[in-house]
């Protein structure tokens, strides 16, 4: 078995009324209105190897053998205010 590392950094630009805030299961999500928002990791699979292939995770069997496979996962929020 192998160990794969897979880091993934993503910047928004949101709105000034979207609120970073701690739920009640003591995790920091966006808070968007009424409500709120984390994020996760989807395995997106395609069986083209054509440019415009599409990707989906509607193989509900495979993402789940995959998810399966996480053995840890950590996610950080920040917000920032652009100059």
């Amino acid at each position: 078995m192998k160990k794969l590392t897979l880091t993934i950094q993503a910047e928004l630009e949101i709105p000034d009324n979207w609120e970073l805030v701690e739920h009640s299961t003591g995790v920091f999500v966006l808070k968007v209105g009424d409500q709120f928002v984390d994020f996760d990791i989807t395995p997106l699979v395609t069986a083209s190897d054509e440019v415009d292939a599409t990707w989906s995770d509607e193989d509900e069997d495979f993402t789940e053998e995959i998810l399966d496979m996480v053995t840890g996962l950590d996610s950080r929020m920040e917000i920032s205010y652009l100059q």
